[in-house]
């Protein structure tokens, strides 16, 4: 009996170990807490442009998107969607300029959902203040001011 007792005991000390073993580590943000962006409306950032306040834009549509249509003095990136070490080294380019101010910085991406999202979140990683970028507010494609259109 001793011996079916103590086997048990080791048993479950195995499987209990195991379990823990698989489980996902904790992440260490607050529990239940969402990423939170900021976002720029297509209406704020067309009077940011007609007032020459000083923004720094970020366009990270494919090549083919941004030849076709891009808004007047954006930064070319072709990062789309940013979801790759390949892509998101596209991003660099930007980096020298964007440490050198402290100027807010916009990024737009087609849709203006995770590929911004993915890019503000590289940017964060190589030290540039998440409270300086926002998003594109319904990215290029919700862009309504032609007028404000390179082609």
């Amino acid at each position: 009996m001793k011996k079916k007792l103590t086997l048990l005991l080791a048993l479950c000390l195995i499987i209990s170990t195991m379990l823990m073993g698989c489980s996902k580590s904790k992440d260490t943000s607050k529990e239940g807490e969402e990423k939170q962006y900021q976002y720029y409306t297509a209406e704020q950032l067309k009077t940011a442009i007609e007032n020459k306040d000083d923004i720094y834009l970020i366009d990270i549509q494919p090549k083919e998107d941004y030849d076709a249509h891009h808004i007047v003095g954006t930064v070319p990136t072709y990062a789309y969607p940013a979801d790759t070490d390949d892509l998101r080294s596209k991003i660099d380019v930007t980096l020298d300029e964007i440490n050198k101010t402290d100027k807010p910085i916009i990024v737009i991406c087609p849709g203006g959902g995770g590929g911004a999202k993915n890019t503000i979140d590289y940017l964060t990683t190589k030290g540039v203040d998440a409270k300086r970028m926002f998003i594109l507010e319904k990215g290029q494609k919700g862009w309504p001011y032609d007028e404000l259109l390179e082609k």
